[in-house]
């Protein structure tokens, strides 16, 4: 008896390893495309629901999608609506899962290992990252197969006396309310514990299969699983802001929704059992097929008679859960979008963006106080200090978001982008870090009463105008993948230095010509030295943003 239970465990064991490396596989082959596939998101709750669905078949778990929709949330990319409709999709997404493993498709589990090692040997990385798929198609099945052919040698006997007090076999055309309870509540227990209803689901099918359990019990356990894998959601929620907690209450609801109206059909009798088990009878197959049946049947009836409440699960979240404060805080290093590469990434361009908008208003500010030293500016100089502090932090959280992201397993070109961005991260703090001494400058120049000739006060201007294109160019080339800005930021680039290599030689002039007192001429001179500093931050910043755009896959640019 321990022996055959060690076989079992080692069969699920198999099965899980399997499960996760066809996950792993798939998830690199479309990991590239995720970025196209976000974009359909916003579409409308349709869409949703088939990009969910979609999403789910390619990782192979809806615990996955659901703790992803949980980030996309936190982070401020979805809101709770499309939220709702992609963990709706994700719920047919995972039925995937059963109808595969209720194949009795025993003869290609040593092919399909053989043919995924065989491509391992690939050197080419796009095919070899179809030997992780294959390999785990073949190790998913050897498990599942090993599990039914161990399960069968246990005595039918002991399932009989386990499964006694929940045993939904129908009475008079109807299924026990007590027995169905107890059913759902085990499954419900048990995905818990495992934290993955495909592996749970895929025991009770082996259980189907080896003939130890009735289509009516394994399908009343199959809904506790349903309810039992929205926990992972709900934990993933706990760090998250409120938007998100009310997308994984609303991921719970909606499951428990659907078990209950689909329970309450159980109550209709039929002529040998309730009117929903003469459909999956209907449907045809043995046991495992009328198992993967019913959970496909009630994960697409139960998404389309939620559908159209969408807009009211979102509103009775919103009631159950309230927003505090009027304004949600987003988390842009979404911890939970680390295991999706290319989204982390996107994610990362992002929060360096807003660090560098944040960088240059303290530099603009320190030249706006020379050319215009009213009380708006100097409100703005007293914060200084502080802003510097958050840039420093900033940097801090984006090199540890990538240091992160590095141990997670990633594709060369993805594993390229990341030092692309550490580098730019540094560049834009550097930029922070030049504020100080041009504050310094200006300050003085204020203090006593300096001005600078005409002249010269017009080359600053235009300096200074020019640098601000050149910065808002770095920020546009870092919002989106565009040729044309980043052909734009070169052009800038070029304008600037030209018109620094000329501001420097016309000043030395007018110093050598008396026009400009030596120590004036020495702190404007000092200024076009920061300036044109500041400028090569940000035409490094340019030049690795536009590498990293490089980088990308062309379905993601």
């Amino acid at each position: 008896m321990l022996n055959t239970i060690a076989t079992v465990a080692g069969g699920l064991a198999i099965f899980i390893f399997g499960m996760k490396m066809m996950s792993d596989g798939l998830h690199h082959v479309a990991g590239e495309k995720m970025r196209s596939i976000l974009r359909v998101f916003s579409a409308n709750r349709f869409a949703a629901i088939f990009t969910g669905a979609t999403v789910t078949c390619v990782i192979q778990s809806s615990s996955a999608t659901t703790v992803m929709v949980v980030g996309f949330i936190n982070a401020g990319l979805l809101n709770l609506s499309q939220g709702i409709g992609l963990m709706f999709g994700a719920h047919i997404g995972t039925t995937i899962t059963a109808q595969l493993v209720a194949f009795k498709i025993s003869w290609i589990i040593m092919p399909a290992i053989v043919l995924g090692l065989l491509l391992s040997f690939i050197p080419q990385p796009r095919i070899a990252k179809w030997s992780e798929t294959v390999l785990g198609f073949g190790f998913l099945f050897l498990g599942m197969e090993t599990m039914s052919n161990a399960l069968k040698a246990i005595d039918k006997r002991f399932f009989e006396e386990a499964f006694k007090f929940f045993t939904c076999i129908p009475e008079n055309g109807m299924i026990p309310i007590t027995a169905l309870l107890g059913a759902i509540i085990v499954g419900m227990v048990a995905t818990m514990i495992i934290q993955s209803s495909s592996a749970c689901t895929g025991i009770i099918i082996a259980l189907g299969a080896s003939g130890n359990i009735d289509p009516y019990t394994a399908i009343a356990l199959v809904l506790g699983s349903n309810i039992g894998t929205t926990v992972t959601a709900m934990l993933a929620a706990l760090t998250a802001n409120r938007v998100a907690k009310q997308a994984a209450i609303a991921n719970t609801l909606s499951v428990i929704i659907g078990v209950t109206v689909l329970c309450l059909t159980f109550l209709i009798p039929g002529k040998n059992a309730p009117a929903f088990f003469t459909l999956i009878e209907w449907l045809g197959g043995n046991t495992p097929r009328q198992i993967a049946n019913a959970h496909t049947v009630y994960n697409v009836f139960s998404t389309l008679l939620l559908l159209p409440f969408i807009p009211l699960i979102s509103k009775l979240c919103e009631k159950l859960l309230p927003v505090k404060n009027s304004k949600v805080k987003y988390q842009k290093l979404e911890p939970h979008l680390l295991d999706t590469p290319p989204i982390a990434l996107a994610q990362t361009t992002s929060s360096l963006r807003q660090m560098l908008k944040k960088a240059w208003k303290m530099i603009d500010c320190s030249f706006k106080i020379y050319i215009k030293n009213d009380e708006k500016n100097q409100s703005l100089v007293r914060q200084l200090e502080k802003r510097e502090a958050d840039i420093d932090e900033r940097q801090k959280d984006i090199t540890e978001y990538l240091s992160q992201l590095m141990r997670r397993d990633l594709t060369s070109r993805e594993a390229e982008q990341i030092p692309l961005l550490l580098h730019c991260t540094n560049d834009v703090e550097r930029i922070g870090d030049h504020t100080e001494i041009i504050r310094a400058i200006t300050e003085k120049l204020n203090a006593d009463k300096i001005r600078f000739s005409p002249e010269a006060e017009i080359e600053f201007k235009n300096l200074h105008g020019t640098l601000h294109d050149l910065a808002s160019a770095a920020i546009s080339v870092l919002e989106q993948n565009n040729p044309e800005a980043i052909g734009q930021a070169q052009q800038i680039q070029e304008r600037l230095f030209a018109m620094l290599d000329r501001s420097e030689a016309e000043h030395l002039s007018r110093i050598n010509n008396g026009e400009c007192r030596p120590q004036v001429g020495l702190l404007y001179l000092e200024l076009v030295e920061e300036i044109r500093k500041v400028a090569r931050h940000l035409e490094n910043i340019n030049d690795r943003a536009g590498m990293f755009y490089e980088k990308l896959p062309k379905a993601a640019r």
